[in-house]
């Protein structure tokens, strides 16, 4: 097995509380269980492997020893380490082959994260809510909520009032819609299965941004999609560009974030929007036009949605409360033509039969408060996004990137070395980043990180000060002999 492939599979390992030695064996059994690594696969030496990672070989040795005591490796005299063949604990851990696809996703993992708390997270886009925004504005009046105890508590397009809320925000954004050509989903997650769901079937293709959001990505691996990319230039990915791969690899679905691009925070201009509109006249492609970001605006104002210059193509337009309010309140949704709409629906159903609709009675009332909201979110990420900024600038000048005009992240080049590399070594100065072939259907990307700037102002000078610290080392040629300065994870 390649080391890099293996390194690939463990990704942020060295994350959370014990030893390294200890979460490297946990890793090396999370990649077995799931089937990343097959039995009967020889593993990396000890010191390519510790050299890959940037540890010591002791700290290998130490987690190879103890699978081995378990039953999980086997050794070889002159032949390596292997996956055992034959192991019981082997065999009874080993999932489907889907479950070890999703498995190789980001998504699960960092979620998941139950980490160090003296940890500096600069990895995932997950905003707490609004401090100005009081607690009741997350709960219902006593005689509603008695109200929606009476209700039956099945609506599978979503609740009225919700889907009404939405149509009237579509409406204000220069993108008419009525509340039949709306969807209620559990967050834009659910909302892009859905659409995928409806587009794709096994081996057909999807044309996805390089680099975009990797839970498209994980999507269409779910699936069994194929996945072409097109690049992600200044003003987004440029039609003729879209065109091209889209005729060229036979893509069914096109998904895009025209608004404030996750991770490079673009914008599509009018004219281009236009262009791709005209296109998916001519073509009749779905596309998917995804504006989580597009309400985390912090200077100018955006150009309208996609469909607007095409309302009644099959443009779906997907969002959520999540990223401009909350991601613990799982509401989303897709606007789309309304036969499009009942076909997305019957699909809905099939899975849960209608979203929660006390959540959504409290979305209901959030989304008619969103201008509010947003003035919120500008005056709270403006000031932290200068201030990522500057930090970078000043404690790290040799790293780049381009100051966006809204949406949660920095896209940053180093200006040599891997990111996953790097990413791997920092995380055991206390911060966790996100690589950017994370990002990418095809791994490139490979000199570029992703960071968010929703951290408190001394969260980011503690977890600048620590990239740059671990910045320095990783630079040094004599690296993979020095142990790291911050103690945190050891």
């Amino acid at each position: 097995m390649e080391t890099a492939t293996l390194v690939r599979q463990l990704g942020l390992w060295s994350s959370g509380r014990g030893s390294l030695q200890q979460k490297l064996a946990r890793a090396l059994m999370d990649v077995i269980r799931h089937g990343d690594v097959a039995p009967g696969l020889r593993l990396p030496s000890e010191r390519a492997l510790a050299g890959a990672l940037q540890i010591s070989r002791t700290t290998v040795v130490a987690a190879y020893d103890a699978l081995r005591e378990h039953g999980w490796l086997d050794s070889r005299a002159g032949s390596g380490t292997w996956v055992c063949r034959r192991s019981p604990v082997v065999g009874a851990a080993r999932s489907s082959a889907q479950e070890s696809a999703l498995a190789a996703s980001p998504l699960l993992g960092l979620l998941d994260q139950r980490g160090d708390e003296d940890v500096v997270e600069l990895a995932l886009g997950t905003p707490l809510p609004l401090e100005e925004l009081p607690a009741e504005r997350f709960t219902l009046p006593g005689d509603e909520q008695a109200a929606l105890l009476r209700d039956r508590g099945y609506y599978p397009f979503g609740l009225p009032a919700l889907r009404q809320a939405i149509a009237a925000e579509f409406c204000r954004s220069g993108l008419p819609t009525d509340r039949e050509q709306v969807l209620v989903t559990n967050g834009a997650q659910h909302a892009f299965m859905l659409c995928a769901m409806l587009s794709l079937q096994r081996g057909d293709t999807a044309l996805l941004e390089d680099p975009t959001y990797f839970g498209a990505i994980d999507a269409c691996r779910a699936i069994g999609a194929r996945i072409a990319t097109v690049p992600v230039g200044p003003g987004g990915a440029a039609p003729a560009a879209i065109r091209g791969r889209m005729t060229a690899a036979g893509a069914r679905l096109i998904y895009l974030t025209t608004t404030f691009q996750n991770p490079t925070g673009t914008v599509m201009p009018i004219q281009a929007r236009k262009d791709l509109a005209r296109m998916v006249s001519e073509f009749g492609v779905t596309v998917v036009d995804d504006r989580t970001m597009a309400d985390l605006i912090l200077e100018g104002s955006p150009p309208p949605p996609l469909a607007a210059f095409a309302p009644d193509q099959p443009i779906l337009t997907i969002g959520s409360l999540s990223k401009l309010v909350w991601p613990g309140l799982r509401v989303g949704w897709i606007r789309a033509p309304e036969p499009m709409v009942q076909r997305l629906a019957r699909l809905k159903s099939a899975m849960d039969l209608g979203s929660p609709i006390t959540t959504q009675a409290v979305a209901a009332r959030l989304v008619g408060t969103l201008d509010e909201v947003r003035g919120l979110r500008r005056q709270q990420l403006k000031p932290r996004r200068d201030l990522l900024a500057s930090l970078l600038s000043e404690r790290i000048p040799d790293w780049t990137f381009r100051v966006p005009h809204g949406g949660l992240f920095l896209w940053v080049k180093l200006p040599s070395g891997d990111a996953r590399e790097f990413a791997q070594f920092a995380v055991r100065h206390g911060v966790v980043t996100l690589p950017g072939s994370t990002l990418s259907a095809d791994e490139s990307h490979t000199a570029f990180l992703r960071l968010p700037f929703l951290a408190e102002p001394e969260t980011l000078r503690r977890g600048v000060d620590r990239l740059a610290t671990a910045w320095r080392l990783f630079q040094s040629p004599a690296r993979t002999n020095r142990r790291p300065s911050v103690a945190v994870l050891q």
